[in-house]
């Protein structure tokens, strides 16, 4: 039943045509009934040299035909016991004839309905169903009363009534419309009706059609040409009805036996040449388009694998985290071999940093959605590069989500380039000290916080003594190399967490968080200004520089250039003394 289930719609249209099957039942007894009522024998028998269908046949095959209308579908449990209780009394009634014939005796049910009328058209038992009318109707019964019970017993004993009433029952019309009656004991009076025996043959065609789980249908649906299968019985069977048919029509008509049998041959053995014909058109038609799409299929797969080859990005397809496939790509980006990937855990390959954040990020991706996120990812040598991960829910073939797909592209030469110029934003380029803006930046961020109890904000505003003549004498390259190493200097004598910022030219700002009082920023200013006088030798020149540097602690609610103002005010008094330290409370 699994096989069958993903063809929804055809198993609708197959139900659909049980009923109508079963439909067709109902009305075939219900017109016999009619006959017997009116006396219309074309109603009962078809041809007058053939033995009617009598009521109680119409009445089983009538309820059989109910029994499998209210098990089709999803019946509910009621419906399928319902249908279970109908076709158990019609099987043991049809066994209650049996024993009649067994017993030589009669129950006394034969005559219930139009008596009459059927002690004229029957000369012995009247009203009785044959023998073989019997049988078929008991393999009918059980079928139907089984086609809900699942059992294991019913694997077997369902397909056995089902194939039991189809060969009974076609071999009964095929006997009828070919002439060879005797095949089921015919007499004018008595015998398998033809009526009984079309009418087996639609039931069985309903109660199989009501679970296409089953055998025979379940065999013939599971194999993959099952629709040129079905089109190759259709043939056969077709072959075989119309040549019986074609026979009963011309002797109709008056001809002979041999000259009906002659041209019957004909009519089936043409009628089946054009269905051939017609049907062999069709399946080179299918077996040329498939033959196209698997053309068209096997260009897109080398497309696509050129494309995964030579792709710049990396892309992995994983569920829960296990690689399913990776791109050849891979290779060439982190040095490890798409094989190697298949069956790996995902998570242990990206940075311990970035892990939370991914997994966070590609569980809440829903479908239909994206997602766009960077992280670093360890190549085959341990060492880890940043990639932008663009992932999305995965759709197979037929629309189900299967995990996620994921294009990397390494940007280890972007990443570097972003980060350079963040912190170019930030930083001088030539001392790597914290440029004007962010040196002011991080001022005005200290004087918006309050100092802890006996604590200052220290600020010390220094200046190159005679800087202009140094560049003048030595040429500016000297003179940055003097920046940088008075840079370089003033960072080592301070402590950690205070900032040392270029503001501009020769102009150095530093910031002292934490000082208890004026005294100790002004140590530590002696303690830049003694650093930075050692020689700086450079171009076999040795070079001697000083500082002036002027120290203040900031007050409650003074702004940045209040504060910078005083430093510089007090700078520019050391420097008229010729390089000191002045501090102003």
């Amino acid at each position: 039943m699994d096989e069958f289930r993903p063809r929804l719609s055809s198993e609708v249209l197959l139900v659909r045509w049980g009923r109508a099957a079963a439909v067709l039942v109902f009305l075939v007894a219900a017109l016999d009934w009619v006959g017997w009522a009116t006396g219309i024998q074309a109603l009962t028998r078809v041809y007058p040299t053939w033995p009617p269908m009598v009521p109680w046949t119409a009445l089983w095959l009538a309820a059989l035909a109910v029994a499998s209308l209210v098990q089709s579908g999803s019946p509910s449990p009621a419906r399928v016991w319902a249908g279970v209780g109908l076709a158990a009394v019609v099987g043991v009634l049809a066994g209650v004839v049996l024993a009649e014939y067994a017993t030589a005796r009669s129950f006394g049910l034969d005559q219930m309905w139009f008596g009459e009328a059927v002690r004229t058209s029957q000369s012995s038992w009247p009203g009785r169903p044959s023998p073989l009318a019997a049988a078929l109707v008991l393999f009918l019964s059980a079928a139907v009363a089984l086609t809900r019970l699942d059992r294991r017993w019913t694997r077997v004993v369902w397909p056995v009534c089902i194939v039991g009433g189809a060969v009974i029952s076609f071999v009964s019309v095929v006997a009828y419309l070919s002439g060879a009656t005797a095949l089921v004991d015919v007499t004018r009076s008595t015998g398998l009706a033809f009526p009984t025996a079309f009418a087996s043959l639609l039931l069985v065609l309903a109660a199989s059609l009501t679970r296409p789980d089953r055998p025979p249908l379940a065999w013939l649906l599971a194999q993959p040409d099952w629709g040129a299968l079905v089109r190759l019985y259709g043939v056969a069977t077709g072959f075989v009805l119309l040549v019986t048919l074609s026979r009963v029509t011309f002797l109709a008509l008056g001809w002979s036996e041999n000259v009906a049998f002659a041209f019957s041959l004909l009519a089936g053995t043409a009628a089946a040449t054009v269905a051939g014909f017609r049907l062999r058109h069709q399946e080179q038609s299918v077996l040329i388009e498939k033959e196209k799409l698997s053309r068209e299929r096997a260009d897109a797969e080398m497309r696509y694998r050129i494309l995964a080859e030579n792709a710049v990005d990396v892309v992995i397809h994983f569920r829960r985290a296990e690689v399913v496939w990776a791109s050849p790509s891979i290779e060439a980006a982190l040095g490890v071999t798409a094989q190697r990937w298949i069956g790996s855990d995902f998570n242990a390959s990206v940075h311990p940093e970035d892990l939370d954040t991914v997994v966070t990020s590609l569980h809440k991706i829903a479908p239909g959605e994206s997602l766009l996120k960077r992280f670093r990812i360890r190549a085959a040598d341990g060492n880890y590069h940043w990639a932008d991960g663009h992932a999305k829910p995965y759709i197979d073939a037929e629309g189900n989500a299967d995990g996620l797909i994921l294009a990397l592209r390494i940007v280890d030469d972007q990443v570097e380039a972003e980060q350079r110029l963040e912190w170019l934003a930030r930083f001088d380029a030539l001392t790597g000290l914290a440029n004007r803006a962010e040196v002011i930046g991080r001022l005005e961020s200290a004087l918006e916080q309050t100092p802890a109890p006996g604590s200052h904000l220290g600020v010390l505003f220094c200046d190159v003594d005679h800087f202009k003549i140094i560049n003048d004498t030595f040429g500016h390259a000297v003179g940055d190399v003097v920046l940088r190493t008075l840079g370089c200097r003033i960072r080592e004598s301070v402590r950690e967490g205070d900032t040392v910022g270029r503001t501009g030219g020769d102009e150095i700002l530093i910031l002292l968080p934490g000082v208890h009082s004026l005294d100790e920023t002004t140590r530590i200013a002696e303690e830049i200004r003694s650093n930075v006088a050692e020689p700086i030798h450079e171009s076999g020149q040795t070079i001697t520089v000083t500082l002036s540097i002027g120290a203040a602690l900031a007050a409650s609610g003074e702004t940045a250039s209040t504060i910078m103002a005083r430093a510089d005010a007090a700078m520019y008094g050391a420097k008229a003394r010729r390089g000191a330290v002045i501090s102003i409370p």
